[in-house]
């Protein structure tokens, strides 16, 4: 049996699949077919692409690196024509008993296929516990007893508890001693993201050109700026975080001056997806990397002139069509302050009642399934309303514990990455932190896909702790 089982896998057909699947293209044809499917409305078939390659992944290869590209396309397959999402369209596409019995199945299978990887990982003593994996176990505990002993407790909070749980300590536990840390592992992380933001722009760029009333007045009517997987919001913080690995590869390639003149690009989008958060979390985010470039990169002259002729090409568009500019930050930010208060598109309000909520139940609080005054629901039903920050979400799901475990938490991914600070983590922790930075004003720590993204990261953060791990 296990002569066989030694045969099969070191066959000439498994290692043709081992290849395809670990090549840095793989990212490239995934996004090609998601772009396809996307705008033909054949998510199944996407589903279905993303599971069997993943099961592949998780069980013919050594290094599962690349399942995290998959994680990427996975946050952007749901089609605008098939979107559940009322706000969007509403299709009865994901209600039909043909399409959602389908997926079930499939999901099944990768979980299972998942828990197998993880079951040998701890079988084949390769699975080594580190202060982080503690530390999520402690956060996850406390995402599964959100809303114990509160006086509307919603049975449904186990539920979501349990889920959001397993998106944070399973994910990381699969992924973290299935990683080969080599540069080359890294630069695959980078592709991966690089070939989602170019999914992403083309989306966008598609999106202006086709949606119906995205102009009013010369304005750009953000609320029209939708996809199928998301609204302007997710697709802001999306594309903020594609911007490290971009500067990244510009550090990192003989080329690499491309990819500079390519991040500019990406800054620019940030800005017409009209999602402030995203713009913010891109002021923050992109000139740190820059300063990494600049510093660690390679061609510093040459990204130095296509920076400045960029920026110089910038300031001559925004003098010619100033009015324009200043018409759509004054829209775009003309809610902050109502009638002399804070506002930030009622998400003071919200605060104020997450606030409340923990107060009236500080050790657990109230649990994710409370309704807050703003329908911050998302497309799926059976996500709760947030109120758009990480840490007053937890006050109010969670309370003191659960506050305690993230705080807990986030010291030590801050610790990991200082023990072992390099060119490659630093990207790694950009990207976690262009999400975290963003989730101030958001919810999308707390949203499934991210969730899972999230759990990768860190788990390749964690397993780059060392020093000696690093090859090329």
């Amino acid at each position: 049996m296990n002569e066989a089982l030694y045969k099969f896998k070191n066959s000439e057909a498994i290692k043709f699949i081992q290849k395809l699947l670990s090549s840095k293209y793989f990212p490239f044809a995934s996004a090609a077919l998601t772009l396809l499917c996307y705008y033909l409305g054949w998510d199944i078939v996407l589903f279905y692409y993303i599971s069997i390659t993943g099961i592949l992944i998780l069980l013919l290869l050594d290094d599962i690196t690349p399942i995290i590209s998959l994680f990427l396309f996975m946050s952007v397959s749901v089609s605008l024509i098939n979107t559940p999402s009322s706000s969007m369209g509403t299709s009865d596409y994901y209600h039909r008993p043909e399409i959602y019995i389908q997926i079930f199945i499939i999901i099944g299978l990768f979980i299972s296929a998942a828990i197998y990887r993880l079951v040998i990982t701890v079988i084949a003593k390769k699975f080594k516990p580190s202060p982080i994996f503690y530390g999520l176990c402690a956060f996850a505990a406390t995402l599964f007893i959100n809303g114990f002993f509160s006086d509307d407790y919603n049975p449904k909070n186990m539920l979501y508890g349990l889920i959001m749980a397993a998106c944070f300590l399973v994910i990381f536990s699969v992924l973290k001693d299935n990683i080969s840390i080599k540069t080359e592992s890294y630069e695959k992380i980078a592709y991966g993201f690089f070939a989602l933001s170019l999914l992403l722009v083309i989306e966008l760029i598609v999106a202006y050109a086709t949606t119906e009333g995205l102009f009013v007045d010369g304005i750009i009517n953000r609320y029209k700026l939708i996809f199928g997987w998301g609204v302007y919001n997710t697709f802001g913080v999306l594309l903020v975080m594609c911007i490290p690995s971009v500067i990244f590869l510009s550090g990192k390639t003989t080329f690499g001056f491309v990819y500079t003149l390519y991040s500019f690009v990406l800054f620019v989008a940030v800005f017409f997806s009209c999602s402030r958060q995203a713009m913010i979390g891109s002021i923050i985010i992109y000139p740190f990397c820059l300063i990494a470039l600049f510093i660690k990169g390679k061609n510093r002259i040459t990204n130095a002139c296509i920076l400045s002729a960029a920026a110089v090409a910038a300031i001559i568009l925004i003098s010619i069509f100033h009015e324009f500019v200043f018409k759509f930050f004054k829209e775009i930010f003309d809610n902050i302050v109502v009638d002399g208060e804070l506002n930030g598109s009622g998400r003071m309000k919200i605060w104020r009642e997450a606030l409340e909520n923990f107060k009236e139940f500080p050790i657990f609080g109230k649990g994710f399934y409370v309704i807050f005054s703003y329908n911050t629901q998302s497309g799926l039903g059976f996500i709760p309303h947030m109120c758009h920050n990480t840490l007053l979400q937890l006050l109010s799901s969670c309370g003191l514990v659960g506050i305690a475990a993230y705080l807990t938490h986030r010291a030590q991914t801050v610790i990991s990455f200082m023990k072992n600070v390099t060119v490659e983590r630093a990207f790694i922790a950009a990207t976690i932190g262009a999400m975290l930075i963003i989730s101030l004003f958001d919810n999308h720590i707390f949203n499934i896909f991210p969730t899972i993204i999230y759990s990768s990261l860190i788990a390749v953060l964690t397993a780059g702790e060392h020093k000696e791990q690093l090859k090329t």
